[in-house]
């Protein structure tokens, strides 16, 4: 139990990521043409006369000379002080045993297309990635300007390597044997993808965080470990449990609050309540944001069971308040919740609801479109979107409500003392009055304003 650890939330890291077209030659293991092969083979086991080599072949004196003509012009047969024809130690290398086949290294020209990644230059797949939904992690400028010829280099130390793992295509070879680069004529930069670093927050029952390891992910992981380092755990994020009371009080919340201190969170108390498996509280515990899995499963088993509205009849809001932080939606669970949420609004039997994403954003000034085009840096399309200023509690708390079915609520607190990401934890609930307070709580902010003239809502996306 003690080896217990919690995950608590997700982030990805956008790694700006080249495609390379390589052309090069690679020297491969080949036989010897028939005649040729036998001659050389002969000549292996014991130097031989010319009138020898042509009895045992059966050639006249024209035939021989024919068949002698290339190995000896290649360096490869010579003639020794008797006169007898004897192999070079060119010749002699293209044994690897006694009785081995005698073979040659010829080279190949080949094409191939190959990525690295521009933070440690490792080799990594060549798959369009989404530059979305992801926290976008510096390059060296000086690197990416001369990439073609780190990619050069790469290339020749791990060719071997790339060849094994299948990333330059088929290579014939013979029985299977390695071929060796030759020469590397030129390397092209082709286009700039995305390639992204999934990396999951997990917690042990002392608070502790484990550390974050690429370990044989990469040939060069520390470089990747450091730029994540240096762009998450090294940003110390500013203490925010005081507007997370604040939350705690309008929805007089009973589920997180007794499991929170300043310094600690009782998570062997939290995981022993959900793992209780019976509950008379009106709430189930959630770990984790509201587009992590634990809170998407539960919100899908309710979406599975609706009963779709007549189509007289107006239909319910879903409404998912964002998170206004650093960390809130850099993930691929936060895609893959909206197209779940999106699918569900309506069947073959009438709609379901209307699902409605309130966007925050925390510079007051910021119009419409502003907005509307710092989102689309996350959230590609942004249908049936409205803009918010600040978010709930200045964007400490995520909501995701439906009208008298369920509502989730996540706080997502600032520990910078335990976490270098903000710790996010809530409820669910089908309580028809935990519905309605936290229902009363959206719908004062959502009619509320900052300043005059400055009302929440900001509008339409």
């Amino acid at each position: 139990m003690d080896n217990t650890k919690i995950e608590f939330n997700e982030v990805d890291y956008i790694v700006p990521a080249e495609t390379f077209s390589i052309d090069y030659s690679y020297l491969s293991k080949q036989g010897l043409p028939f005649t040729k092969e036998f001659i050389i083979r002969a000549l292996y086991i014991a130097p031989l006369s010319k009138l020898e080599l042509a009895t045992f072949f059966g050639f006249n004196a024209r035939e021989l000379s024919v068949a002698l003509e290339d190995p000896i012009n290649k360096g490869e047969i010579t003639y020794l002080e008797d006169g007898k024809l004897t192999l070079t130690a060119l010749a002699k290398g293209y044994f690897a045993t006694l009785d081995a086949k005698p073979m040659i290294e010829k080279p190949q020209a080949r094409n191939s297309s190959v990525t690295f990644e521009l933070v440690g230059f490792n080799k990594v797949q060549n798959q369009h990635g989404s530059w979305n939904s992801a926290l976008r992690l510096d390059v060296n400028h000086e690197i990416q300007s001369l990439s073609e010829q780190h990619a050069m280099k790469m290339f020749k130390k791990h060719f071997q390597r790339l060849v094994e793992s299948g990333d330059l295509g088929k290579i014939n070879t013979h029985d299977g044997a390695l071929p060796s680069l030759y020469t590397v004529d030129n390397v092209t930069r082709k286009k700039t993808i995305a390639h992204r670093v999934r990396r999951k927050f997990e917690i042990d029952f002392d608070s502790r965080v484990m550390p974050f390891y690429v370990d044989k992910l990469y040939e060069n992981d520390e470089a990747i470990s450091n730029a994540i380092l240096q762009a998450t755990d090294n940003h110390r994020l500013e203490h925010n449990l005081d507007e997370i009371k604040l939350a705690w009080d309008a929805f007089q919340d009973m589920s997180v609050a007794r499991f929170v201190k300043h310094d600690a969170i009782d998570f062997r108390g939290m995981i022993a309540e959900m793992g209780s498996g019976f509950t008379n509280k009106p709430y189930e515990l959630l770990i984790g944001p509201l587009y992590g899995n634990r809170a998407l499963n539960k919100v899908e088993q309710i979406l599975k069971k609706l009963k779709p509205t007549k189509q007289q009849s107006k239909p319910k809001r879903l409404m998912w308040i964002a998170a206004n932080t650093r960390y809130w939606g850099l993930s691929e669970g936060f895609t893959k919740t909206i197209d779940s949420l999106r699918s569900y609004q309506s069947n073959s039997k009438g709609s379901n609801y209307k699902l409605t994403l309130f966007l925050p954003t925390d510079d007051h000034s910021k119009t419409k479109d502003q907005v509307a085009k710092e989102w689309k840096q996350k959230i590609p399309n942004l249908e049936s979107c409205e803009g918010i200023r600040n978010g709930l509690f200045d964007g400490n708390v995520e909501v995701l409500l439906l009208d008298n079915e369920f509502a989730a609520v996540c706080y997502h607190m600032a520990m910078p003392d335990i976490s270098p990401v903000h710790v996010p934890m809530g409820y669910i609930t089908r309580d028809k009055s935990l519905i309605k307070r936290v229902s009363d709580v959206v719908d004062d902010f959502l009619e509320g304003s900052v300043a005059y003239g400055k009302p929440n809502l900001i509008g339409s996306l």
